[in-house]
């Protein structure tokens, strides 16, 4: 009787493996939807007699100080990109700004005591579609910038450090991907003002990537017909260890039961760990559960193991407060 049963279970696991591997199956993966480039370009024109460079001379990035005794104007480009996966179909808005402000303390301590911004011109709107790119010219005239930020800073009668960035603004809206979107991205050039030369750092270029979450098919592995698996091979082990014993005649019924116990308890031995049950449990809120599948049930839910204290044969789980608890015969074999 047991091996016609084992026979069912082997035909059932067979069937189930057939279905599992051969089910379309989906997840979620994350794919990069479009990036975003911004970066400024900068030089600075010898406009002043001085005894450093010859007037008309072009003061190239990267200089560690650019003197207003020798060239006070500074003449940057703003360049944006837009690369999508697919494609883009945008209206773009940028407007650029001077920016001061008082800051104290760094990083997440970081405050910013005032800010007062000046405008570099008017906005600029364009339309970019997938890969274009925006360039925007502008002049800043270095002592008027210094002495802009230096009056608000003289009105409040702020003595701490002076913090002055260019910062563009870009806004845009449209499709990406043939999706809507809409957004805002700042993009800053800080800029160190003294009293007689002023620095900008040389490498400005800063990218933004944007993902998103499709779904695609995933491809049957080991792992989705594991359990079934184990199924499959546990049975056909019990049949050829019954199929001798009905031969002789001679059936061990302790040895079976023992057997029918493992085969009960084999699905569950990955979910179960040893251990003892704490002495104190008045503290606890007591839920006796009742049968092991379901303790196993409840551990997967709350992201527990199930553990067996072989000695009392109980099966339980400890978790915010509350015990869940199985009760087993202790003369049982162990799983």
């Amino acid at each position: 009787m047991l091996t016609v049963v084992f026979l069912l279970i082997m035909v059932f696991s067979g069937l189930w493996i057939y279905e599992k591997y051969t089910e379309t199956s989906y997840e979620q993966e994350e794919v990069l939807s479009y990036t975003q480039y911004g970066t400024y370009t900068y030089s600075a024109s010898v406009t002043e007699p001085n005894p450093l460079y010859p007037e008309g001379t072009r003061l190239e990035m990267g200089k560690a100080a650019y003197f207003f005794a020798v060239s006070p104007t500074l003449d940057v480009s703003f360049i944006y990109s837009f690369e999508a996966a697919d494609s883009a179909d945008l209206d773009v808005e940028a407007e650029t700004m001077i920016v001061a402000s008082g800051k104290e303390g760094s990083g997440e301590e970081q405050k910013i005591f005032w800010q007062k911004k000046f405008s570099v011109g008017d906005p600029i709107t364009v339309k970019m579609e997938n890969g274009d790119i925006f360039i925007y010219n502008f002049t800043l005239d270095m002592p008027e910038t210094k002495l802009m930020a230096k009056k608000v800073q003289y009105q409040l009668n702020y003595s701490s450090d002076l913090a002055i960035e260019i910062v563009t603004t870009v806004d845009y809206e449209g499709k990406i991907n043939g999706q809507k979107v809409k957004g805002t991205k700042n993009f800053a050039m800080p800029i160190n003002i003294v009293s007689t030369y002023y620095q900008v750092p040389a490498e400005l270029g800063s990218r933004e990537d944007t993902y998103k979450n499709i779904r695609v098919k995933r491809d049957p592995s080991l792992s989705m017909i594991k359990f079934p698996l184990f199924l499959f091979f546990l049975n056909a082990i019990l049949i050829g260890a019954l199929i001798p014993i009905g031969k002789m005649k001679k059936i061990d019924t302790e040895y079976i039961e023992k057997i029918e116990k493992e085969r009960k308890k084999a699905p569950f031995k990955e979910f179960i760990s040893k251990g003892k049950i704490p002495e104190n449990l008045n503290s606890l809120l007591q839920v006796e559960i009742s049968s092991l599948k379901d303790l196993v049930d409840v551990a997967s839910d709350i992201n527990e193991r199930v553990i067996h204290d072989t000695a009392s044969g109980e099966y339980f789980i400890i978790h915010n407060g509350t015990l869940y608890i199985f009760f087993e015969d202790p003369s049982e074999e162990e799983y």
